[in-house]
């Protein structure tokens, strides 16, 4: 399993909010917050698809990583769902 469709199960397993905005270049950003009071942050183009998504900076209480890693088309498919039908949770 690749690490940006790794980062993408542990957070969608574990999260407890997700959050999804777009940015003013257009593209959707999505963070999902972890119960340890981190998150991680995923990122799609504007105007590309579910494979198009990359696993971005994570953020820890006392630390954090930047990470610019790929997603597979299906676990991009799952972020979509989390961004267009997920309230905040």
């Amino acid at each position: 399993m690749k690490l940006g469709d790794y980062l993408t199960k542990d957070a969608l397993r574990k999260g407890s909010r997700t959050t999804a905005t777009i940015t003013p270049e257009g593209a959707v950003h999505l963070t999902i917050a972890l119960p340890d009071g981190s998150v991680q942050h995923f990122e799609r183009p504007k105007g590309s698809t579910c494979a198009d998504w990359r696993a971005t900076d994570f953020e820890a209480p006392d630390s954090g990583f930047a990470f610019d890693e790929p997603i597979s088309e299906d676990w991009g498919r799952a972020l979509t769902i989390a961004a267009v039908t997920l309230p905040a949770r």
